[in-house]
């Protein structure tokens, strides 16, 4: 049996962008797979149609598509670089149509932006999502002459950036000032571009409705400091007029959601679990949210994994039922709720639903089964049964040792933590086995039994694996979740004695040979661990927090974040953020500590990995930073292929070192 190493997430392909055609009979989506020595990921558009997929064209580094209609889809395509170059210097957008009957593929307009297609209306109008500042929509409502003037003028300005409003810089977008969400109406048969909102409005949550005619949306304008709550608004497109439906902005909304007698909102007041409380359903009428149906569980799919890439819808109407994913426990399940405030599960999977959308009777789901690769399922409503569909990934693992994971439960007071090993191929009971923890980050996500390449990996290089969901996870209701002001402390005390229970529980285990690591979350985590206890004989913290004080001004979400989950704010109670910052802890810091984090990073600062590094490097603990250029938060799961490998290889070579 062949061994799964670091080469093997070339083989991967991720997939996502799960669309169904108008009549619901075609569907399509997007493969993406690395490329080493390109350091990019190169992406091909799929057709299927019925039981059959076939490969429609590769698309390079592009991966938006949308129907247009039964036998028609449009691309954001350039045919080669000399178009891609002229198009980003002149801040435009090619648009390609593909003809699925011929299988021909031509120039059918140009965007004066750059946007992405949401929607398909009546008469060939498209619905345009774009971000753009308020002096941007001179790109399409000025003439060539002012937008030359205009893009000109905008690179004698990039030396420097004027800040007025908080957050100013966003994780993977870098610099965000006077940004706005907007939506815009674009007439292909005229070629022009209309838009909906105020130049000065910040789009958030939107709807199309059912028959094409109106957009429920929430938002507001611009604000010098962002704000959670939103009033609730319609857009009547052929009469281009806006109603106020809801002006109350006392609730963070997650959803909209249309039924036959009215609108549905999933929507949380945070005032019993904070930001990162989950949503419940309220009927939206005469002004007033009134209570559907308590959730009180995660909205969407947590589930952790770096074989993941690219987005899918994962919501859909049909026969006035909202389907929606929520994280259970350790897996994925398909939620079903009605207008009477019937909420009930209707699948659960054995894995992380990815993409959910509606195909005709039944639909299609986008996600990963057990220790499978993502593949596309139809699911049947009526049994609940689902058929897979694609094996662009089949071979990938194919004569490869795969570890199953080995449930452990830890069983508390008032509480159970369920946690996850992976054996070593060959696992031999009479030999003695170094140890890998792996904390999530989060803290507000969850480990599931699906496949993970850097584990797996691990496993493979001899190693036993084990990771575990303690307090402060996610699928187990609000107050497992909840551990605000509890940093370190009760989630600390979970992963310990998850890590005593397997020690005991696999005596094979080499209890001098324990590493730790983790990333964001897990970093803040494994910077605590190292503070607390000695048993490590190595760390690799990852994109971490090591200081609240410094997060809350320097993280584009530290602001509100650090004040949120440490429940203090620097100003008035700095010794709560402290007492909760590992950096405090760091003099009892004796563990070798690898350091790795990336300078675009606007999450997880790249300063908290410089304070980290430079207080342990005085006092002359073995460390080692690796500063990643040009990588952000999303590194280990969508960085580029060669600094994902120089990431992997780095915790690897640091851990059989030590």
């Amino acid at each position: 049996m062949e061994k799964i190493t670091m080469d093997s997430l070339l083989e991967f392909q991720f997939l996502g962008n799960l669309k169904v055609s108008p009549d619901e009979k075609r569907y399509a989506f997007i493969s993406a797979q690395a490329a080493f020595e390109k350091n990019a990921y190169h992406h091909t558009l799929y057709l299927g149609e019925a039981d059959n997929i076939t490969k429609l064209r590769k698309l390079k580094k592009n991966n938006d598509f949308t129907f247009l209609d039964n036998h028609r889809i449009l691309i954001n395509y350039q045919k080669n670089k000399t178009e891609q170059n002229a198009l980003k210097d002149k801040h435009q957008q090619s648009h390609y149509l593909y003809n699925l009957k011929d299988r021909t593929l031509e120039k059918t307009f140009t965007l004066p932006l750059r946007a992405k297609i949401e929607a398909v209306l009546p008469n060939e109008v498209l619905l345009l999502s774009s971000t753009l500042t308020v002096e941007d929509h001179i790109l399409y409502e000025g003439t060539e002459e002012q937008r030359k003037t205009y893009l000109e003028d905008k690179k004698k300005t990039s030396a420097y950036e004027v800040i007025e409003q908080l957050p100013y810089y966003f994780n993977g977008r870098d610099f965000i000032t006077d940004q706005c969400k907007q939506l815009l109406l674009y007439d292909m048969k005229n070629e022009r571009l209309k838009r909906v909102f105020d130049k000065t409005f910040s789009l958030e949550q939107f709807l199309l409705s059912q028959d094409k005619k109106t957009i429920y949306y929430t938002g507001k304008p611009i604000e010098k400091v962002m704000t959670f709550t939103s009033n609730i608004f319609a857009y009547d497109i052929e009469s281009d007029t806006h109603r106020t439906l809801y002006d109350k902005k006392d609730h963070s909304i997650t959803k909209l959601i249309e039924f036959k007698d009215g609108i549905v909102v999933a929507a949380k007041d945070m005032q019993t679990y904070g930001l990162n409380e989950n949503p419940h359903f309220y009927t939206l009428k005469n002004n007033t949210l009134k209570l559907l149906a308590k959730h009180g569980q995660s909205f969407g799919n947590t589930i952790g994994t770096d074989c993941r890439l690219l987005g899918s819808e994962s919501t859909f109407v049909k026969d006035d039922t909202f389907y929606f994913i929520s994280t259970i426990d350790d897996h994925s399940e398909i939620m079903a709720l009605k207008f009477d405030g019937t909420l009930k599960t209707v699948f659960k999977m054995d894995g992380a639903i990815d993409g959910f959308v509606k195909h005709g009777s039944h639909a299609l789901l986008l996600g990963m089964r057990a220790q499978e690769l993502q593949a596309v399922y139809r699911y049947d409503f009526e049994t609940a049964a689902i058929t897979k569909l694609s094996t662009l990934n089949d071979t990938a693992l194919k004569n490869k040792y795969v570890a199953n994971p080995q449930e452990i439960v830890v069983q508390k007071e008032n509480h159970e933590v369920k946690g996850f090993v992976l054996l070593p191929n060959d696992y031999d009971a009479n030999k003695k086995y170094p140890a890998i923890l792996n904390i999530h980050g989060g803290p507000k996500t969850v480990y599931g039994q699906i496949f993970y390449h850097e584990m797996q990996y691990w496993a493979n290089e001899g190693y036993l694996v084990m990771f575990a969901n303690p307090r402060g996870s996610d699928g187990k209701g609000d107050q497992f979740a909840d551990i605000r002001g509890k940093y370190g402390t009760i989630d600390y005390d979970d992963l310990m004695d998850f890590v005593d229970l397997v020690i005991s529980r696999y005596p094979a285990i080499d209890a001098d040979r324990l590493y730790v690591t983790g990333g964001s979350y897990g970093g803040f985590m494994t910077n605590w661990m190292i503070g607390h206890t000695d048993r490590f004989k190595a760390a690799a913290t990852q994109r971490s927090i090591s200081n609240w004080l410094s997060f809350y001004g320097t993280s584009d979400i530290g602001f509100y974040f650090a004040s949120d989950q440490t429940d203090g704010h620097p100003l008035e109670d700095r010794e709560n953020l402290y007492e909760q910052s590992p950096i405090k802890y760091a003099k009892n810091i004796k563990t070798p500590t690898l350091i790795l984090h990336s300078d675009k990073d606007h999450r997880c600062p790249m300063e908290q990995a410089q304070q980290f590094y430079a207080v342990l490097s005085t006092q002359g603990v073995d460390t080692r930073l690796v500063w990643m250029k040009g990588e952000n938060h999303e590194l280990s799961r969508g960085g580029k292929p060669q600094a994902r490998f120089k990431r992997l290889e780095e915790i690897t070579q640091w851990f059989k070192t030590h």
